[in-house]
């Protein structure tokens, strides 16, 4: 049985060690460390068959090496998830006291204290980032892996504390001990192997979901991430809210006399501003271009509009001066609010369009509101702002 241990474990760890290398191609940080980890272990569980090809007292150490690092490798994978980086000098120099107390293991020729080292060291780099993960298991991905971990973590307690009771007068190899670190191995680092690459390859895929519905240079929502997130609000129509849709004044002009990556930053500044001034529970996205869009859950056109002129006075006073451009930056907004004869959100958004064009056709830098069937919005104070002709 030994001997097809022997074998399997380290084809087995490797194997995962290729996969998640595999991954990591996909620019997932945290797979480079759990393929570093399992080519470590894969290393380790290969010393056996090393020793047997060319014997020497010092294919214990190398051991103790590989295994102390791949457990290091795992604590890093590990803490990708959950805190970066979380005791990386503590971590270290666990991983030194015990591959020192190995060394010295090996000069007195000690094989339960180099045993003991081992284990006590890989447990505490394993055991670590579960104490910064378990705040972090809102996921099943999460409590999967943690619990994995976890197991790993109290296999290699219960090896180092039963030592004495598990390691036979002949040796390690034939040993109580090395069948149990073996078959342990085996179950333990495959359910470790395979939830590390569930979580992975989630959180792959939330990532591309993320990408798909969201515009990479605001970072706010697109259109497609836009229907998404009302979709469930939608369906309880009729329901009372506002739109408001922002377009920023003569932005080609911009882009041509200070050239894309000006125009770009004029983006990234508005969006910052847009999800500064918009309620928590608003839903803000860029249609493209330089069109925004701002769903505001159970708010009137007052209130609505009285949000909108904030923006409109905030990207005038902030833009230009932060951005160094020689032309103030305005922008017009369109406002409708939702009504109950509206089929979608999508029937607010073109009044809303409408009202945009009106506040573009009217000397721009203005919001305009398009007066809703069910009730009158109270007009602001200020100037900048009026209700148009429905």
């Amino acid at each position: 049985m030994g001997e097809n241990f022997a074998f399997f474990l380290p084809i087995m760890m490797a194997g995962f060690g290729v996969l998640f290398g595999i991954v990591w191609r996909w620019r997932v940080r945290a797979a480079g460390f759990w393929s570093g980890a399992f080519f470590c272990v894969a290393g380790g569980f290969a010393v056996p068959v090393a020793f047997a090809a060319l014997p020497s007292t010092t294919w214990g150490l190398v051991a103790d090496m590989m295994f102390a690092s791949g457990f290091l490798l795992f604590s890093q994978a590990l803490l990708e998830r959950w805190r970066p980086s979380w005791l990386l000098p503590a971590r270290i120099a666990i991983w030194g006291l015990s591959l020192l107390l190995c060394a010295v293991a090996l000069v007195l020729d000690n094989l339960p204290l180099s045993l003991v080292a081992s284990d006590f060291g890989c447990f505490l780099l394993i055991a670590l980032p579960l104490i910064a993960g378990k705040d972090h298991l809102d996921d099943w991905s999460d409590r999967t892996l943690f619990a994995a971990a976890l197991l790993v973590a109290l296999d290699n307690l219960f090896r180092g504390s039963t030592v004495p009771l598990t390691l036979s007068a002949g040796g390690f190899h034939n040993s109580e001990y090395a069948f149990l670190m073996q078959a342990m191995a085996c179950v333990f680092g495959l359910f470790l192997a395979l939830a590390a690459l569930a979580a992975t390859m989630l959180d792959q895929l939330a990532r591309y979901r993320r990408d798909a519905l969201h515009d990479p240079l605001s970072g706010l929502l697109n259109r497609r991430g836009f229907d998404d997130a009302i979709a469930g609000w939608t369906h309880k129509m009729p329901v009372a809210g506002s739109l408001i849709v922002c377009d920023i004044d003569h932005f080609k002009a911009i882009n041509d006399e200070y050239g894309h990556g000006l125009g770009d930053r004029v983006i990234e500044t508005l969006a910052k501003i847009l999800a500064r001034s918009a309620p928590p529970d608003a839903v803000t996205a860029r249609f493209g271009g330089e069109e925004f869009v701002l769903l505001l859950p159970e708010t009137d056109a007052a209130r609505a509009a009285a949000i909108a002129d904030d923006i409109r006075e905030s990207l005038a006073r902030e833009v230009a001066n932060e951005l160094g451009l020689r032309r103030p930056l305005t922008a017009s907004f369109g406002l409708s609010t939702v009504q109950h004869g509206d089929a979608s959100v999508h029937d607010a958004i073109a009044r809303a369009d409408a009202a945009l064009y009106e506040a573009k056709a009217g000397g721009r830098n203005r919001v305009c509101v398009r007066r809703s069937l069910s009730a009158q919005a109270t007009p602001s104070a200020s100037p900048s702002w009026r209700i148009c002709n429905a």
